[in-house]
């Protein structure tokens, strides 16, 4: 039988389940976790009401890990980074590698199994398999070669370079045969080369195949004669691949410290130490140092950074002494009113305080912030009717305007200070402080009374030519009576007594008459109380009534009063007086041609209420809406002060009341005083 060879096709290598994977692994890697720096902490500025802030206290180790902890950050970033790189890259460095090395010992392994094939088909033929077994067992001593055996049909081993595995079986259903068979039966000629389970030998199967030659003692039958198998042991690849990767993981250390420590120092140079020096001048900035300023004069983001933050500490300082100068004009504004003003937070403490409201305190009173505002109010003259503390506590309290007007005892003699207290709200709406005025009213109240003296002496010189009409009656019955007393007394007439005493009489009415005209000049001339009481609103009323009577007659003007039952309400007699003359004299000086004056008071347990109505032209709406303004003229001759309506709504809330207005163009207008009652004092 001539020996045939045949070519080797490519051979596959395909792993196995329970391959190893690459021998190179990942160097772990720890991240460590610094506390952050995260806490804001803010200066107060220079003009503050109190000292800065001090930074938080830390330990060394925090200490420590804030000033490593964006170059820590940086560092394990980089590590990570520059590991996952390198380690990717050595991973498929070491996979190509290795299936390298794999294809060259398929290849080496192959080529041994197509020469044990050759010289085993040789053998066949001639019939001697003495040198193919001695070819066997010196292939199988090679430190490369694991094991190389001869297969029979059955998967019995025929010749084996491991004389105890002769005799023994491979099952078709196992991993070495189950590469060939699970093919098509047209395709098994073929070498194939497969690693065993366990990755640690690669095993090239070679059918031998059936040829002519070989019909001579196998017959036509049958494709295949038999199997050659080589084991070729990998540990020289695992060796070589164990050096590759430790040499791998070597080179890639000393890179990652490499390119640490080169970025380390640029990081050190180029961003860390010119961030430290723009921190310092922060925190100098914050602790008040307004000339701080950023060293980095760089072209670069971190120099824009030191560019910018000097442009804010420009911008923060020039705002500050804008701050600071409008703060001074504030407080020469504020020491320049001579109201006092005090203000209070919500524990009734005083918060600030200008100069005029120290004035009022005694000398030597500490009275800086924090004191409480008790212990100030009442040294400045304040003695609360409730008990409260202050007028600032009130407000506090009911949330709402307070006022109040007191008498305080001074060296120069008594004050008024009318005392206003306002709540002040947060930007949440919450009240978180009161701001408490006070004001001397006393040359006020002094130029009030004498302008309130003078439209009274006002009113009685309009009501002068009714009063001498008045008081010209009972003289000129007076004098008549004493012209007829004297013929009585004179001869040759004896003086009956009894005529004489008629005479008399008549002369002591007038008399009487006369006295009652000028007292009630002389009860509206005096100068009024300021202490308010129980007062019959409809006497007064009917007082003045009386007193116009003349002046309404001579006018035409029909007067109706409803003021017959009492009406006790809180107020002064002469204040309320004063208010009604002046209602009623406006009543006729809008009537100059005649009409209908209706005077009425009404008193319930709500008000008390007196209501002036006259028939006059009535007010035009742009007088109304101006009505109590001084010096308003709503008469049609323009003529009067333009007090009247001031002072009466004075007056009237002097009294706690109120004056309204009620008009109708050519119908008339009515004006309806309401007080509270006297029981509600």
């Amino acid at each position: 039988m001539s020996s045939s060879t045949t070519s080797s096709p490519a051979r596959a290598v395909r792993p196995q389940a329970g391959e190893e994977g690459p021998l190179a692994g990942e160097p772990e890697d720890t991240q460590r976790a610094y506390p952050s720096d995260g806490a804001a902490w803010k200066a107060e500025p220079p003009t503050g009401s109190g000292p800065p802030r001090a930074r938080p206290q830390r330990g060394p180790l925090a200490r420590l890990a804030t000033h490593f902890r964006l170059r820590g950050r940086l560092a394990f970033l980089t590590a990570a980074a520059t590991t996952a790189v390198l380690a990717g890259g050595a991973y498929f460095t070491l996979r190509l590698f290795r299936g390298q090395l794999l294809m060259f010992a398929a290849e080496a392994s192959s080529s041994h199994s197509d020469t044990l094939r050759v010289v085993l088909e040789e053998q066949m033929v001639t019939g001697d398999l003495k040198p193919l077994r001695r070819v066997v067992t010196d292939l199988g001593r090679e430190p490369h070669i694991a094991w190389v055996g001869v297969l029979a049909n059955d998967g019995r081993v025929k010749i084996s370079s491991d004389p105890a595995a002769v005799g023994q079986r491979i099952e078709r259903d196992s991993p070495d045969c189950a590469i060939c068979h699970e093919r098509p039966a047209a395709d098994r000629h073929r070498s194939v080369t497969l690693l065993r389970p366990g990755g640690a030998v690669l095993r090239t199967v070679t059918p031998i195949l059936n040829r002519p030659a070989c019909h001579r003692c196998h017959g036509e039958e049958q494709r295949i004669n038999g199997i050659l198998v080589v084991d070729r042991s990998l540990d020289p690849i695992q060796r070589a691949v164990l050096s590759s990767r430790a040499q791998v993981i070597t080179g890639s250390a000393a890179a990652v410290l490499a390119l640490l420590g080169t970025l380390g120092l640029a990081v050190e140079g180029l961003v860390l130490t010119r961030l430290r020096r723009l921190g310092a001048a922060a925190r100098a900035l914050g602790r008040g140092d307004l000339s701080a300023r950023a060293p980095d004069r760089g072209t670069d983001e971190l120099g824009d950074l030191g560019q910018d933050f000097n442009a804010m500490a420009d911008g923060l300082e020039a705002a500050l002494e804008r701050l600071s100068a409008e703060r001074r004009q504030l407080e020469e504004l504020v020491n320049g009113i001579g109201d006092g003003v005090v203000l209070v937070d919500r524990s009734l403490r005083v918060m600030t305080m200008n100069r005029a409201f120290a004035e009022r305190l005694p000398p030597g009173l500490p009275h800086g912030p924090g004191r409480p505002h008790a212990e100030l109010s009442r040294a400045a003259g304040y003695a609360g009717p409730d008990g409260a503390s202050s007028v600032a506590a009130r407000a506090l309290g009911s949330d709402a305007l307070e006022k109040e007007i007191v008498r305080v005892a001074a060296a120069g003699g008594e004050r008024v200070e009318e005392i206003y207290a306002q709540p002040l709200r947060g930007p949440d709406g919450v009240t978180v402080a009161a701001i408490e005025v006070w004001r001397d009213i006393t040359d006020r109240l002094a130029l009030e009374a004498g302008l309130e003296q003078s439209e009274r002496l006002a009113a009685i010189g309009v009501l002068a030519s009714s009063v001498a009409h008045e008081v010209g009656n009972p003289l000129a019955a007076i004098a008549t009576a004493v012209e007829g007393l004297l013929r009585r007394m004179g001869p040759p007439q004896p003086c009956d007594p009894a005529e004489v005493r008629e005479y008399l009489e008549i002369v002591q009415k007038q008399v009487f008459r006369c006295r009652d005209v000028t007292e009630r000049l002389l009860g509206f001339g005096r100068v009024p109380s300021r202490q308010l009481g129980p007062v019959d609103a409809a006497a007064a009323a009917r007082e003045v009534l009386a007193l116009v009577a003349p002046q309404a007659r001579a006018q035409q003007v029909e007067v109706r009063a409803d003021l017959g039952g009492e009406a006790l309400a809180l107020g002064e007699p002469l204040l309320l007086q004063q208010v009604f003359l002046n209602l009623v004299l406006n009543a006729l000086q809008a009537m100059p041609g005649g009409g209908r004056l209706e005077v009425s008071a009404t008193a319930s347990a709500a008000a008390v209420e007196v209501a002036v109505a006259d028939t006059g032209p009535g007010l035009p709406e742009a007088v109304r809406r101006r009505l109590g303004e001084p010096f308003l003229r709503g008469r049609p001759d323009g003529g009067g002060t333009g007090l009247g309506l001031f002072l009466s709504q004075a007056l009237v809330r002097r009294c706690e009341g109120t004056l309204a207005a009620a008009s109708v163009p050519g119908r008339g207008t009515t004006f309806t005083v309401r007080l509270r009652p006297a029981g509600q004092a």
